[in-house]
């Protein structure tokens, strides 16, 4: 026997005739499970596609801290300082726990020293 006598000598099939065609309530359904898998797909890479904040260059860092009070301003350089991996000098340290002015622009230097590493 041939494969073809074979699919000659099947049944037909026992389905209604409405449920071997193709209708729009399929292609309906198909849309929205299109839809559904979208918007998982979404929900999943959306953290990973989402724009990411631009990193502020160590000047202007030094320049968002100009409007602070002076206290608040060495306290500002002093951390950025420490975020870019440098130390404060002994004696700004003293003025910081003082609560002195101190000197910002020594402080401006070095922290910008240690954004050129």
């Amino acid at each position: 026997m041939t494969p073809a006598d074979l699919i000659a000598a099947l049944h037909a099939p026992r389905l209604p005739e409405g449920f071997t065609a193709l209708g729009w309530d399929d292609l309906l359904a198909a849309a929205g499970l299109g839809l559904v898998l979208a918007a998982l797909v979404l929900a999943l890479l959306g953290p990973i596609l989402r724009p990411r904040p631009r990193r502020l260059r160590p000047a202007e860092r030094i320049a968002a801290t100009a409007a602070l009070p002076p206290a608040d301003r060495l306290l500002a350089l002093a951390r950025l300082l420490q975020d870019l991996g440098g130390q404060l000098p002994d004696d700004q340290r003293a003025a910081l726990y003082a609560g002195l002015p101190g000197d910002p622009a020594r402080i401006e230097a070095l922290i910008l020293q240690a954004g050129r590493r």
